[in-house]
Formats: C-alpha cells, sequence, structure tokens
C-alpha cells in the first residue's frame, strides 16, 4: 500500500535529516536550527559554539578556534570543504534546503489560525491568487473597490497608529516573528496613550498598500509589519514601514523602515518596543521617513 505524506511530515523529515548531518538530536532545544512550530527555518546560520564545531568541515585547520568564531560571526557559508571541484554532498543537500526553504516562504500562505488567534481583520489585496501577485506587484498595491469600502466599513477611523500586517514575500517571516512582535508593539503604543486602529492583515500586499489603508482610515501614523524577501541565510526576516499621514502615491522618502526583524537580527519583541518608540517620534515631530530625526 502506498504511504502518502503532507507538508508536515515531509518537513519533519527533512528537519530529522539535517540534523543527523549535523550529528544534533532534532527533538533537543539546543539543536540547530531553531524554528519556531510549523516554520521551515534556513538551516546555515551556526549561532552557538556546538553547531559551528559541528558544522565545520575543513581538515586540519591551521587555527580550529578562529575558524569557528568567524562561523559564530557570519552567515557566509565558510568552513565547509570539497569532494574534488565539487561541494561535499553534505554541503550541496544543506545548500538545497536552504534554496526549498526560501521556495516555500515565497510561495506559502500565512496560517488563517495564526491571524485568527492574534485578532486581526483579515482583508485581500486587489491580486486574486499568489500567482497574479508575484507577477504584478501593483495589484498587491491597492485593493477593490468592495475591500475599500470593507475596510472603511469594518475599521476604526482617525486612530493615532494603524497597524497592518501583510505576508510580502515570506509568510515564514509572518508566522515566526509576529506572535512576538505584535504584543510587545502593541504595549509600547498602550504605554505612550496611543490610540490604536483596528489591527488588520492583508493577504498578498505590497509596501504600497498602506498608503490606500492611511486615504481610506486617516490615521497619523501608519506602519506595516512585512515579510522580506528571502535569502539563502534565512527566510524569517521582517521589516517595519512606516509613514505620517502617508498618502497614494506618496515618495519612498516618507517612508521610516525597521528591517531585520528575527531571532538572529533584532528580536521580535525587542523591535516592537522600539518601532513604538519611533511611532510616538513621528506624532510629536509631524515627520517621518528622511525628516524624522531618530
Amino acid at each position: 500500500m502506498n504511504q502518502t505524506y503532507d507538508e508536515s511530515d515531509i518537513k519533519a523529515m527533512v528537519s530529522q535529516i539535517l540534523a543527523t548531518m549535523v550529528g544534533t538530536d532534532p527533538t533537543s532545544p539546543s539543536s540547530a536550527p531553531v524554528a519556531s512550530p510549523g516554520v521551515p527555518a534556513t538551516t546555515w546560520m551556526c549561532d552557538d559554539q556546538t553547531t559551528a564545531e559541528q558544522m565545520l568541515a575543513v581538515p586540519d585547520p591551521v587555527d580550529r578556534q578562529a575558524l569557528v568564531e568567524m562561523m559564530r560571526a557570519t552567515s557566509a557559508r565558510i568552513g565547509r570543504w570539497r569532494a574534488g571541484p565539487r561541494p561535499t554532498c553534505a554541503s550541496l543537500l544543506r545548500f538545497r534546503a536552504d534554496h526549498a526553504a526560501a521556495m516555500d516562504a515565497v510561495f506559502n500562505d500565512v496560517s488563517t489560525s495564526l491571524m485568527e488567534s492574534l485578532g486581526l481583520c483579515c482583508v485581500q489585496s486587489e491580486a486574486g491568487d499568489k500567482a497574479a501577485y508575484l507577477m504584478d506587484p501593483a495589484i498587491g498595491a491597492r485593493f477593490s473597490s468592495q475591500t475599500a469600502k470593507e475596510i472603511s466599513d469594518r475599521c476604526a477611523h482617525g486612530a493615532q497608529v494603524q497597524i497592518l500586517v501583510s505576508d510580502g514575500l515570506s509568510s515564514t517571516a509572518v508566522e515566526a516573528n509576529l506572535a512576538d512582535l505584535l504584543p510587545a508593539l502593541l504595549q509600547g503604543l498602550k504605554r505612550h496613550g496611543l490610540t490604536v486602529g483596528t489591527t488588520m492583515f492583508v493577504r498578498y500586499g505590497r509596501v504600497r498598500v498602506m498608503d490606500e489603508v492611511s486615504a481610506l482610515l486617516t490615521p497619523e501614523v501608519t506602519l506595516i509589519l512585512l515579510g522580506e524577501r528571502p535569502g539563502l541565510v534565512t527566510n524569517e526576516s521582517l521589516s517595519c514601514y512606516m509613514t505620517y499621514k502617508g498618502y497614494p502615491g506618496a515618495p519612498e522618502n516618507i517612508r521610516t523602515v525597521v528591517s531585520n526583524i528575527y531571532r538572529m537580527g533584532t528580536p521580535p519583541t525587542e523591535a516592537g518596543a522600539y518601532i513604538a518608540d519611533i511611532a510616538k517620534k513621528m506624532i510629536e515631530a509631524k515627520v517621518s521617513g528622511m525628516d524624522l530625526k531618530l
């Protein structure tokens, strides 16, 4: 009888194989890489001494400890070895696993259950599906007239801060960071005494979709938490784009950006507090982007 596997089974098998390749126990909290539940993390970054030692493949290096420290300090693929002119099987498999994780981040959708658990109002850009969204960036930056009316009818108008979340080009980044980032951000805004509009998730959204929401709901500050294009180092990087009184067609120099939000960059809880501080400064200074002095 043929056995079938769903996506979660395949991801578990891949994690098991990669863990075996570096001699780690995939069920152990100390194993690397560490991924959020259900999130296929990329596998290269050596974020601790043990992982770097296990992944070092250069035979008899002159200064083993220095090379280990370099591996810990950079996401570059150093410390690998070769089989003749070709990469070793382990290096090639790891490269292909990281490439597959990056592809998954682009083509998979953010789970509806996550958005529901965080109480987000969910809407969709004018992109009808993921294929259309990837082929035409412009349709990810606007809404249909029906969706625009729904947003106007369902969401609060005139708040000091309007929060948007979008998959962008990495659903994995949203799933890996949002559960920690959003509560920290909301807590920070509350601490500053700022009113917050109806937090919403925009499926298939580009950065400029925030300008459409600014026009519909007229907040002072609009911010969008958006998954960034993944690479072979990480598929978990999230960015926050912010504007003060944005509008459709606004130039890019009015956007303030906090980037590289993920466990190996700016931790999501720390980023949430920092974004709240920036929102307060924007409202006080009544500017954003290049004109805002941080």
